[in-house]
């Protein structure tokens, strides 16, 4: 169950690498890529702030100290439970990935007690160079993290509550949060977090930096017309792909492309038939740059599978040889990183309006 929540609901299918498209698949690695590219905007998004200088996890003072919150403060969880923080917490355990990526924007490196294990596979991870040094890594352990000892511990709706109620019985304070399934729950997940550690003004210049890569992108498809968006639908290793309600759908929806199985009313993750993808007949096929397992397939051998499957080969995407990956961890985060999926859709779409 773990795997298939890792592989499909930290954002399905895709990244290690720069975008690909018409064809080309490059998927180097991008860890440094990803976090500069958010501090590469900081200044823009600063300038248009009063916090100068400040990158999106480097907010100013004076920012901060404007928008202080007051504790103890008492918050609803994602289960309904109300959580009551004492003081600002200072020894933090992430077991979400997305909120581990959100939290090293957000807070001093210090106050981070652990995260976990997959923040440094830059695979998946956004942060896996700025994330070196910066606390412990863990598993969803109730001994493990009993023993750090932390003021509060961040936890996704899917994981065992019996292990949540150990941890609460020994006086450690949890707060489950869901999952984002679009860039509008990521942008409420940062404002919730910058909530719990007092760091709102820090959470609004990532958000500001977030509306500012979705409009580049969407100033350059400003002059495409509904019946010029191409269609797209993703094909994982596990034969599965990604209809409403999911950030894939998300993602593509605002790179000015349009996902067939979602329109089919479809939601989350259904199984994808090849008969199904001939109906669909999509003008591109999104495969993941990076599977859990390699065991049984790899990027390469299931973008060979489906291009040289006969029963496929009159599907526009088969045809036209627009069998795309873009970085994996891009378009399977759910922080503030996807709006850098949607950049690399629409460039892949569209190379020709992003020259």
């Amino acid at each position: 169950m773990k795997i298939k929540i890792l592989s499909l609901i930290m954002v399905f299918a895709v990244a290690l690498g720069m975008f690909a498209g018409c064809g080309t698949d490059n998927t180097a690695g991008l860890s440094t890529a990803s976090v500069s590219a958010v501090q590469s905007a900081a200044s823009d998004t600063a300038a248009s702030s009063q916090t100068e200088g400040a990158a999106p996890g480097e907010a100013s003072a004076g920012s901060q100290a404007s928008k202080a919150v007051q504790y103890p403060l008492t918050l609803k969880d994602a289960d309904g439970t109300e959580v009551t923080i004492a003081s600002k917490p200072s020894k933090i355990a992430s077991l979400p990935l997305g909120a581990c990526e959100m939290l090293l924007s957000l807070v001093d490196k210090s106050q981070i007690a652990a995260m976990t294990n997959y923040v440094d596979d830059a695979a998946v991870s956004n942060i896996a160079d700025v994330a070196k040094g910066v606390g412990k890594r863990l598993d969803f352990n109730a001994e493990k993290i009993i023993a750090i000892q932390p003021d509060l511990v961040l936890v996704d709706t899917w994981q065992d509550k019996n292990i949540i109620k150990q941890l609460r019985d020994s006086g450690i304070k949890v707060f489950v949060v869901n999952t984002p399934k679009n860039v509008d729950e990521q942008k409420e997940m940062l404002k919730l977090l910058g909530e719990l550690t007092d760091s709102t003004a820090k959470a609004e210049e990532v958000i500001n930096w977030m509306e500012q890569k979705l409009k580049a992108v969407s100033d350059k498809l400003a002059g495409l017309k509904e019946q010029q968006k191409l269609t797209i639908i993703d094909y994982s290793e596990m034969g599965s792909t990604s209809g409403k309600d999911t950030n894939f759908d998300d993602v593509v929806t605002r790179a000015g492309l349009t996902n067939p199985v979602a329109q089919a009313g479809l939601t989350g993750w259904p199984q994808l038939s090849k008969e199904m993808i001939v109906q669909y007949n999509p003008d591109i096929i999104s495969v993941p740059s990076w599977f859990y397992d390699t065991s049984k397939a790899t990027p390469e051998s299931l973008k060979k599978s489906i291009a040289q499957d006969k029963s496929l080969a009159g599907v526009k995407a088969v045809k036209n040889n627009r069998l795309i990956s873009v970085p994996y961890n891009h378009l399977s985060t759910t922080s503030q990183y996807s709006v850098l999926a949607v950049e690399d859709m629409a460039k892949a779409a569209y190379p020709e309006l992003f020259k």
